[in-house]
Formats: C-alpha cells, structure tokens, sequence
C-alpha cells in the first residue's frame, strides 16, 4: 500500500511472482503444482514458509489480489456478538452496491472470476451443498506420519496407499508412501504380540490404563486436574511470599511480620481445602488384564470395525512413522515403519 495515496500497488520483488501464480492458474494448472513448483525454486510464501495448495487459494480469491477492497463476512453469534467468518469477498457501496476499488491489482476482476470458476467447477457439490469432509476411515488415521526427515506430516489412505499430506499439497517433501494393507498388518501384528508379552507393571502397560481411565471418565479427571492447576498456583504464592520474607527481607518490623503470618496462614488454609477436595473426588480405574491376554485381545481384535480398532491402538501407540522406500525395492516394514508406543506424562502419579 502506498503510504501517500493510500493504494494498492505493485511490490517491485515480489509482484513477478504472484502474477506467475496467477498465470498458471488461469492456465488450469492445479494448486498443488503450482506450489510445488514455486517450493521447488526455493519462493517463500508471503510468511516466509513453503507454500501449499491452500496458501495459494486463499491468495487468489482475495479480493485484493485483484484490487479490490476485502470484507470479511460476520455472523451473530447465541450470544448476540457479531463473529468473523473465514469466508472474505469484494466490499460494495452501502448506497450504491457498487464494488469498491483500491488500488492496482495483480490480475483483473474479469481474471478473478475466471480463476473462482474453476474453483467452483473442481469442487463436488451435492443437493446444492459441498460435501461434508469425510471421517477418516483407514486403521491408521491420525496416527500415521511421514518418516522423511524434516517433514514429520500426516499421511492419509489415497486409494491402496498411505500417502504423506505435505507432498500432495505442494510442499518440498519427497514423499513417504507405502501400501496402507501391509503397514496395517504390520503395526496390528507388533501390537497384538507387544502387549501380550507385558508384565503388568510395564510402564506401558501403566500408560495405557492411565489413557483408558482418562477416556472412561473425563469429568472427574477435569476437575482433578483444575484443582491440582489451583494447587500449584497456591504453593508458588506461598513460596514467593517465604521468599520475600527470608530471601528478600520485606517484612521487616512487628506490623509486617503479623501480616506475613497472616497471609501465610490464609494460603494454608487455602491449600489444605484443596487437597482435602481433590481426595474426595474418586480416583477412577480400570482392568487392563483383557488387552495382556493373547488370546481374548485378538478375539476383541477380529470382531471390532476399524474405528474401534483405532481406539484400540491409540492407547498404546503415539504415532507411526514410514521413510521413503527405494523404488523397485520390496516394501519391508521392519526396515520402514517405526512405531512409537505410548509413555506416561511426566505430570502422572501413579
């Protein structure tokens, strides 16, 4: 913006650049190639950071991109508040509803209407709706991740493979992918013997029962952990006001010192009602002996669908990393996939 006009103009550096995005849009060209290719020639986004095909959409449906003044629709909240949406399109005239330009922009309007048709064209409408975004269906979803080092992202299930998210979006990443029917034999397998072979006090077996009450009764461990959050916050007042006596020698005559005593004693008070709250509450528990029997945790295994499944697994896996295989090499998931089984928070007392 030209600090004098109060207009849009052309950034000498960086204008060339975003007219070529334009260009090859209205040339049809997908985002996610267009942001691969502006990664691969090392042109950092507006942030400094890859682009991805979401960056470059959200670039050229703004408004401004075409010089036009943005508005940024809102909504009424229950409350009665006024919310912004992330939804933004050409400001008009109150009086009269004409569009309202500021400046030069990249391309033309005429340009902007082209490039939001495709949009529209490349995106599956139902009944006048956009389809809902699915839910994730494969074994592995939210648990599976990209071993490339340096990328670490998600991947998802595209047809018979888990593919790393950060490649199909454009980003620099050379892509993990590896056929989703053996990576979910292989980590189901480890899983299925793993637990089995545990003693009862193996710090895995601690992390996953400390999950599953966690998930069995959440209230209660909401309030525990807001009362041991108060808890704390007491014990470092009480701290800090020993320090300034002791330490720092801020209460120094009679007056001060019955003060010190008070305050004391009030943050005292405090924390005992605290402690003797939190050991009302039930310390819920649960019986992990059936997943350490082999034999009943594969018959629950075998009757479960894939969502239970994944409940399953996510007690006592973080996450699954897969590298990037050599190609014309046979997929060995020993040599490519690493599981990282779960451990319990530092915070949690056993």
């Amino acid at each position: 913006m030209d600090p004098k006009t109060k207009k849009l103009t052309h950034d000498p550096e960086h204008a060339v650049y975003a007219r070529l995005i334009a260009d090859e849009a209205l040339a049809g060209k997908s985002l996610v190639n267009i942001a691969r290719m502006l990664n691969e020639y090392e042109v950092l986004s507006p942030r400094g950071g890859q682009w991805n095909a979401a960056s470059i959409m959200q670039l050229l449906r703004s408004p401004a991109f075409a010089g036009l003044m943005p508005e940024t629709e809102t909504v009424d909240s229950d409350g009665g508040e006024r919310k912004y949406t992330s939804r933004v399109f050409p400001y008009r005239d109150p009086e009269t509803r004409d569009i309202v330009e500021i400046g030069e922009g990249i391309i033309t309007v005429g340009e902007r209407e082209r490039i939001i048709h495709q949009f529209e064209a490349r995106t599956f409408v139902h009944v006048g709706k956009r389809r809902p975004k699915p839910e994730g269906t494969a074994l592995l979803t939210g648990l599976i991740f990209c071993g490339v080092p340096g990328c670490g992202r998600r991947m998802h299930r595209v047809g018979n493979s888990y593919q790393c998210m950060a490649r199909r979006a454009g980003n620099q990443c050379p892509g993990a992918s590896a056929l989703a029917d053996r990576v979910d034999d292989y980590v189901a397998e480890r899983f299925l013997r793993k637990l089995p072979a545990l003693e009862p006090n193996d710090p895995l077996v601690v992390a996953i029962a400390d999950r599953w009450v966690h998930r069995t009764d959440p209230e209660t461990f909401a309030k525990r952990d807001a009362i041991m959050a108060e808890l704390d916050d007491e014990e470092a007042r009480l701290s800090d006001l020993e320090d300034a006596r002791y330490v720092r020698g801020e209460f120094k005559d009679t007056t001060a010192v019955e003060r010190y005593i008070r305050l004391a004693e009030r943050l005292r008070e405090r924390m005992d009602g605290l402690r003797a709250d939190l050991a009302k509450l039930p310390m819920p528990s649960v019986d992990v002996s059936p997943m350490l029997d082999g034999e009943l945790l594969r018959g629950a295994w075998q009757a479960s669908e894939d969502a239970d499944r994944r409940g399953r697994l996510s007690l006592a896996i973080d996450r699954v990393e897969v590298t990037k295989g050599k190609r014309g090499q046979r997929f060995v998931p020993e040599q490519r996939v690493r599981i990282e089984w779960a451990t319990l928070d530092d915070d949690v007392s056993v």
